[in-house]
């Protein structure tokens, strides 16, 4: 009999659930099989053009726990180097991704992972979602892309209180900070991050995606974002995406987004 995989794969239409599947190890990215998982799970988002969204989330009441410190403790230094070279290309794939990844985060997101949900486009908190920036409390510095995407979600003041501190953030507050986009109207995230999945996956794709450069790239000063309008506007003004949208506005209906139109 074989070993269930690491990383459970699940198409809901044209929206792609990742479901971290090592609960033993709170589905660390350590856990055999994790890492792997996900980076496979996002060539899958990439390449296949039926696909338009992501959600990542986690099996047996945890998102992520991030890393395993019993690993990282008698790992020589070359190793952790190789280990996290292999990681970076996790975060990088979230967030150079065109297409927009949702994370759903019931329990625990510590550590890098509380950095796999901050890569992510949106956050979904379920009422058990606890968030900790934890390297700290065992003389670490954060990684998993926090030093990015932490500031750019709650600010430097809160990001250097998350990152100093350690403390634990539940649901209600990081929606109120903003390191969650908004809470579950349930107990659980998935349902939640599934309906916004599909609502986006409705939506004009390249316009989506110039969206999510425009904000990896940000802050841009005037003339820097003058320059990027000028350089991604046109082009969707041309397309197909525009015109329908256009078209249904004055039509008084929704529009249909991805078919291409007269």
């Amino acid at each position: 009999m074989s070993e269930p995989s690491a990383v459970l794969t699940q198409r809901h239409g044209a929206v792609l659930q990742l479901t971290l599947n090592a609960p033993a190890n709170r589905n660390s990215l350590s856990a055999p099989g994790v890492l792997e998982g996900l980076l496979a799970g996002l060539a899958d988002l990439d390449h296949d053009e039926t696909l338009r969204c992501a959600v990542i989330t986690g099996a047996g009441g945890a998102f992520c726990s991030g890393g395993d410190l019993r690993q990282l403790a008698h790992a020589p230094e070359q190793e952790t180097r190789a280990r996290m070279t292999a990681n970076a290309a996790l975060y990088r794939g979230i967030a150079t991704a065109n297409k927009l990844v949702i994370a759903a985060v019931d329990g625990p997101a510590f550590g890098a992972g509380l950095g796999l949900a901050a890569c992510c486009d949106l956050v979904v908190a379920g009422q058990s979602a606890r968030f900790c920036c934890a390297f700290v409390r065992v003389g670490a510095m954060p990684d998993a892309a926090l030093f990015w995407s932490l500031p750019a979600r709650v600010g430097r003041t809160r990001a250097r209180q998350m990152m100093l501190l350690a403390d634990e953030i539940d649901a209600p507050e990081a929606v109120a900070m903003g390191l969650a986009d908004r809470m579950a109207a349930g107990e659980s995230a998935l349902p939640d991050a599934l309906a916004l999945a599909e609502r986006l996956a409705r939506g004009p794709a390249q316009a989506q995606a110039c969206i999510k450069l425009g904000l990896r790239e940000a802050p841009m000063g005037l003339d820097e974002a003058l320059e990027f309008q000028l350089t991604h506007a046109p082009t969707l003004f041309a397309g197909d995406d525009f015109r329908e949208g256009a078209r249904a506005f004055f039509e008084k209906r929704a529009p249909v987004f991805g078919r291409p139109r007269p």
